[in-house]
């Protein structure tokens, strides 16, 4: 029984090393297409003389860039030894809701006042969650 276990443990672990690799290469590309497409978009911006229009496109893939950089860092810091911290989960949560927000003006479809509300519920619960999660994680550690 002993045998089993440890050629699991060493399964899993292989399987858990291996996965973060693909996670890793799949942030680099991901990171590497959201940078051409934030060029290209302004690119476009400037050629179509819709400046106003591009630049909330821009940023929109700006702020998908800067979710890329907290799970770039968030996955380093697991790769060092390190455990992963919730709140970075809901901080990225809470850049693709305003990258929403900001992209509701320039969207194909008018948002209705239904939609308005949904996107603004959800910012507001998940500022309340990152809130929550980091007072509790600052009371831990000034407790220890």
């Amino acid at each position: 029984m002993k045998t089993l276990i440890d050629h699991t443990t060493k399964l899993l672990t292989w399987t858990s090393r291996l996965t973060h690799i693909v996670i890793s290469l799949a942030l680099v590309s991901a990171t590497a297409l959201l940078s051409a497409l934030f060029f290209h978009d302004i690119y476009l911006a400037i050629q179509s003389h819709s400046l106003i229009k591009g630049f909330l496109h821009a940023l929109g893939i700006l702020l998908l860039l800067w979710t890329m950089v907290e799970l770039i860092n968030t996955e380093l810091d697991h790769l060092r030894g390190g455990a992963i911290d919730v709140a970075i989960f809901i901080e990225v949560a809470l850049v693709v809701v305003v990258r929403e927000v900001i992209m509701l003006p320039v969207a194909e479809t008018h948002p209705t006042w239904i939609d308005l509300g949904m996107w603004s519920g959800a910012a507001l619960l998940l500022g309340l969650t990152y809130y929550l999660v980091r007072s509790g994680q600052h009371l831990l550690k000034t407790a220890g």
